[in-house]
């Protein structure tokens, strides 16, 4: 009977864990409160770091999951069974992030690829399986885009709702509007733009990404073209021996030439 009881409560655990596990996989940290998101975007990739925190009863799973997933089921965990455990969530992560994307280019999935998952497990997991202190862990995900990000270009990510984001642009690219970016401010730091707030309860931010590179080259040219003209005005209100020409004389000028064709006999 004692051995059916502690088969019993060992497979409850394993479905409450299997549970918890297929939730925090299928949505990067819902299972967990996260910390920050940091997205840095570059023209042809990006990276996505986030830190979470699994606190009370959550804990006491993720610290079972560890030792029945990673380890020897002693219901204690050690750095061992932690680096393990890394292993087992960086390819499960992989899988979960192909069928449930978190970034999209233009509304598509495709042209975006998912090259390396990193996950740190921190040490305050060590110990009896019962601890309920939080833990605090680290994960950095690596993208490459088949398109790159430039001007027209709409960007949307799926995070945790309500968690904090800070969103680092490239040199060069500005944001024309953004979607979902609650408490949103924005500044611009060693020549990136950079954006802070929080994911809206809809959990996706959407941003529409503008060229500055392009106004900029636009400017010049509309600059030189007025720079131009000017000079044109001025070389026409010059004399030939180098004597500025004053505006009255000039309409004293094209006055008298025009009374002049006026009272001339037609031939």
């Amino acid at each position: 009977m004692k051995a059916l009881k502690a088969y019993i409560l060992s497979l409850t655990t394993f479905l409450l864990i299997s549970s918890f596990i297929s939730a925090f996989l299928a949505e990067p940290c819902a299972a967990a409160f996260v910390l920050g998101n940091n997205i840095t975007l570059e023209r042809n990739g990006m990276t996505w770091e986030y830190h979470e925190q699994i606190t009370g009863n959550k804990a006491i799973l993720f610290r079972n999951f560890i030792d029945m997933q990673a380890g020897d089921n002693d219901n204690f965990v050690n750095a061992w069974e932690i680096q393990k455990a890394e292993n087992i969530l960086r390819n499960r992560t992989k899988e979960a992030l192909k069928t449930k994307p978190s970034v999209k280019l233009n509304d598509s999935s495709e042209l975006v690829k998912v090259t390396d998952v990193d996950f740190w497990l921190s040490e305050e997991a060590l110990g009896k399986v019962e601890k309920n202190s939080s833990i605090t862990n680290s994960a950095l995900v690596s993208y490459i885009f088949e398109k790159e990000v430039g001007k027209g270009t709409r960007i949307w990510f799926m995070g945790t709702p309500n968690s904090s984001v800070t969103i680092t642009l490239p040199a060069g690219l500005k944001v024309e509007r953004t979607e979902g970016l609650d408490n949103k401010s924005q500044d611009f730091e060693n020549n990136h733009t950079v954006l802070k707030g929080n994911f809206s309860p809809q959990k996706n931010i959407t941003l529409w990404v503008s060229d500055e590179s392009s106004k900029a080259i636009l400017e010049d040219r509309k600059g030189s073209a007025e720079q131009s003209i000017g000079k044109e005005d001025s070389k026409n209100k010059t004399g030939a021996a180098g004597e500025t020409i004053k505006p009255w004389k000039l309409f004293g000028s094209f006055k008298d030439s025009f009374a002049r064709s006026c009272s001339s006999p037609k031939s």
